[in-house]
């Protein structure tokens, strides 16, 4: 039980959603529907997925993780070495029934995807890669593993990877620059450690100013039709705005917790 519980704690449950749900709205813009195969992928991107993106995450964080207030069971636990190993070994355990199933729908979109999701999500923290600390590649990795990855897996059930819309790579940059911002909130922390991450290297203003212009760019060009999803992108440009200007590590925080609510409720509006 011990163990179980640790997994649950450093799997982030409030996130457990976001990649299932983003794979449904590839499942749906491919004009596709649920079949046993997708359902089980779909499952398997939830708390298993989780224990490899964050465990991974919390197991070469450590160290800042110490020095880093936030850390709670919402936003990632300290998790101590003793745990670092089980949780390594359960998360390569996942990350290879996750290809198995890629490899049963005998789908090259589907395994690239599934490739892409794994490789970005392993080695976004862990070296020798480690794109944490290597900027902009650390944006560039959130907007792969958060949405273009499971996005493509979704797609792949009834459609290919040529025909993915021009709009589905525009808010793949949108998420990107949402990372961008979050880098904001540990700002003070990553600098004591030492962990170069987006605003350490570009400073506090122009992370919250390249988010801003991502999701100003993708209003006037994606060509979205819905509203709903126009009005979260305008939402979050004001708050992006508004923190390029007071650039606070505080006020960050807040705004991020609601530009991470916005996406739940304008997602699960999208997807009814």
């Amino acid at each position: 039980m011990k163990n179980i519980s640790i997994l649950i704690k450093t799997s982030r449950p409030l996130s457990w959603i976001l990649a299932p749900m983003v794979f449904l709205m590839g499942l749906l813009a491919s004009g596709g529907e649920l079949s046993f195969l997708s359902a089980i992928q779909g499952f398997l991107l939830a708390f298993p997925y989780c224990i490899l993106l964050y465990g991974i995450n919390d197991v070469y964080d450590y160290k800042s993780d110490m020095l880093n207030p936030r850390k709670n069971l919402v936003e990632g636990i300290i998790l101590k070495p003793k745990h670092h190993q089980f949780v390594k070994k359960t998360s390569f355990f996942v990350a290879l029934i996750l290809i198995l199933t890629s490899l049963l729908t005998f789908n090259a979109t589907n395994l690239f995807g599934m490739v892409l999701l794994l490789f970005f999500s392993y080695f976004y923290s862990a070296p020798p890669l480690r794109f944490k600390v290597k900027p902009p590649l650390d944006s560039f990795a959130n907007g792969i593993l958060y949405f273009f990855a499971p996005f493509i897996i979704g797609f792949s059930f009834n459609d290919a990877l040529v025909n993915i819309p021009i709009k589905v790579y525009l808010i793949a940059i949108c998420v990107m620059g949402i990372h961008s911002f979050s880098t904001i909130m540990d700002y003070s922390v990553d600098k004591k450690i030492g962990d170069k991450t987006f605003s350490g290297m570009f400073g506090k203003r122009f992370a919250s100013l390249f988010a801003f212009i991502a999701f100003i760019f993708a209003l006037s060009f994606a060509g979205i039709n819905t509203v709903m999803i126009n009005y979260y992108l305008i939402f979050c440009s004001i708050l992006f705005l508004i923190v390029s200007i007071f650039p606070s590590e505080r006020l960050a925080s807040v705004f991020f917790k609601l530009i991470f609510l916005g996406f739940i409720v304008t997602s699960i509006m999208f997807l009814i």
